[in-house]
């Protein structure tokens, strides 16, 4: 056992086999003590290493968990099971059931369901962020104005998922804890399998993957570590209340508290100390920086969205490029992301892994392009792809309904008798197809310049996307790249891939990033801009749980900072005031602020 833990880590390694609990805050050594203890199981409590089962939520963390466990066991107990919940909870359903399932991946569900937002929000404003849909899918019952529209994207959902004959990682888990609960004979075999099971990042665990984790041991080598207060995916089902329950649930567990944070200035673990300890749903805890004091935290704020932008630019331009590396600007939302990293590279400043506003627009053209190319050839064949109709038909508009498309894979002709009988726009849907079949008949460049200008589609785009400038810049890049090909299909994939150059070269820099992606990272300095009512939490957030929710999101981020942290807000004018985050009032920051 390594010598430099300190006390209450070296309580934790050395837990023995029984249940416990152990509270990791931020940068405290969490990575560490599971290491650690997984030796100590093998060393000191002789569990056989091919008994021990570790479980992270991502691959990433697996393999990293896995690799710091070889070096420290010097490649020793290679037996030792690392994987997802997901992963093992899959293959326990196939290797209990003996049939093979087609599991949808997360990157497969979160493209389907930002492909169901766009068709069912027009407004770009209205359209709820991917985490907001999963929860509104998730809850029992939904009212109000989206209800509808929640509706209908559900039955799309389970629609694809039947005909495309795909389980998703919520029914996969509520299978295997039907057959571990009603087959005994099989819970026992898993459980003898599993003499150890140690679980990161525990908060993160919703309902249904507890209940297989109980069904799977009586608390015998339960080894558990995370932070409710970092609790930030209720989106997926996850709640700190599941962290309270395990001390009932697992009568004789021990709960371990991890007392130091060796990540952050004690004047940013303070600050977020302060904050995060107005929740009411949390363990009580005491959290000690290591560090010393450090930068004063940072509280200010800007008239205008625009000053906010010019101060965070012009502190990055004073940083040499090593230090703009290892800061990073944190926002709650995608699309406040993409507002600071367009205009912080129109300042020259490199945004690790972003794009400009230009390479923003082509992202959304090179998508509706691929939508076009498959309507198009749809034609000559007789039938259009129903995805690729929602994605394009009213871009620009042509005041098509989605309901005239009710078929996966509909026949132009169900599509005119559908619209007679809603008594829709014929006109507008003749003219739509006939630009499509006319599209077919062009190489690449008359491809684009018929879409873009007899289309009206470099207008559309111009009015949704960006400026007039950047559409532009965009069409004369693929129209240059377009007289290379020969195929439509062929010069999209290449635009594809150059893109995906672009973001490669793109790696250094300052990183921005959502207050979601953050977590896990750490970095020496940290901008979190746009604290305001509304943005954090946000506009649709209403219940307490959710307002609780929204603060640990805010505690994350505030503690990926090691020495530098500043909060900005904007205050907005007499006549037009922008009230600062409910969150900030810890801090003496009022409601409303004029300056």
């Amino acid at each position: 056992m390594k010598s430099n833990l300190d006390s209450s880590q070296r309580e934790a390694v050395c837990c023995g086999t029984g249940p416990c609990e152990v509270i990791a805050g931020p940068g405290s050594g969490k990575t560490l003590v599971l290491t650690e203890h997984i030796l100590y199981l093998i060393e000191h409590e002789h569990v056989p290493p091919s008994g021990i089962l570790v479980l992270t939520f991502s691959r990433a963390a697996a393999a990293q968990m896995k690799e710091r466990f070889s070096v420290r066991s010097q490649g020793r107990f290679r037996d030792v099971r690392f994987g997802t919940f997901h992963s093992v909870f899959f293959y326990i359903l196939r290797e209990s059931t003996g049939r093979n399932y087609a599991l949808l991946t997360a990157f497969q569900r979160e493209k389907i369901l930002s492909q169901l937002i766009l068709n069912y929000y027009d407004d770009p404003k209205e359209r709820p962020a991917a985490e907001e849909l999963e929860k509104m899918l998730r809850a029992s019952s939904n009212t109000g104005e989206d209800a509808e529209k929640i509706r209908c994207i559900q039955r799309d959902y389970r629609s694809y998922l039947r005909e495309n004959r795909f389980i998703d990682f919520d029914d996969m888990i509520l299978a295997c804890r039907h057959i571990l609960t009603r087959h005994a004979q099989v819970r026992e075999y898993w459980q003898k399998q599993f003499r150890a099971i140690l679980v990161d990042e525990f908060q993160d665990v919703n309902t249904e993957q507890y209940e297989v984790l109980r069904l799977l041991t009586d608390g015998r080598g339960l080894f558990v570590v995370g932070d409710d207060d970092q609790s930030i995916y209720g989106f997926r089902g996850s709640s700190p209340s599941i962290m309270q329950r395990f001390m009932t649930d697992f009568p004789g567990a021990v709960r371990i508290f991890l007392g130091f944070n060796y990540r952050c200035s004690a004047n940013i673990c303070k600050a977020a100390g302060i904050m995060i300890r107005e929740n009411r749903i949390r363990i009580e805890k005491a959290v000690q920086a290591v560090c010393p004091p450090g930068d004063r935290v940072v509280l200010k704020g800007f008239k205008e969205d625009r000053q906010q932008l010019d101060y965070l630019a012009d502190e990055l331009a004073r940083m040499t490029e090593e230090e703009q590396c290892r800061a990073a600007v944190i926002t709650r939302t995608n699309l406040h992301v993409q507002k600071v990293a367009a205009f912080l590279s129109s300042r020259n400043i490199t945004c690790a892994g972003k794009i400009s506003a230009s390479q923003a627009v082509l992202e959304t053209v090179l998508r509706d392009l691929e939508h076009y190319r498959r309507l198009s050839m749809g034609m000559r064949e007789g039938s259009l792809p129903r995805q690729s109709l929602y994605r394009v038909m009213n871009r620009p508009e042509r005041y098509l309904l989605r309901s005239v498309a009710d078929k996966e894979q509909i026949p132009v002709q169900r599509l005119r008798d559908n619209i007679l009988r809603q008594k829709g726009s014929v006109t507008e849907l003749t003219e739509f197809l006939k630009d499509l079949f006319v599209l077919s008949t062009f190489d690449p460049e008359g491809f684009l310049r018929y879409l873009f200008d007899a289309m009206g589609y470099g207008r559309w785009a111009q009015e949704n996307l960006g400026s007039a400038y950047e559409v532009k810049k965009v069409q004369e890049e693929l129209l240059r790249l377009s007289r290379q090909f020969k195929d439509t299909g062929e010069m999209i994939e290449a635009a594809v891939r150059g893109r995906e150059q672009h973001r490669k070269e793109s790696s250094g820099g300052v990183q921005i990033m959502t207050m979601h992606a953050c977590k896990g990272l750490e970095f020496e300095r940290v901008y979190l801009p746009a604290l305001n009512e509304g943005i954090i939490p946000g506009r649709r957030c209403r219940e307490a749980e959710d307002l609780e929710e929204e603060r640990r999101l805010l505690y994350v981020a505030m503690t990926r900072a090691r020495q530098h942290l500043e909060l900005l807000y904007v205050t907005g004018s007499r006549e037009n005031p922008r009230p600062p985050s409910r969150f900030l009032s810890v801090y003496g920051v009022k409601s409303f602020v004029y300056s």
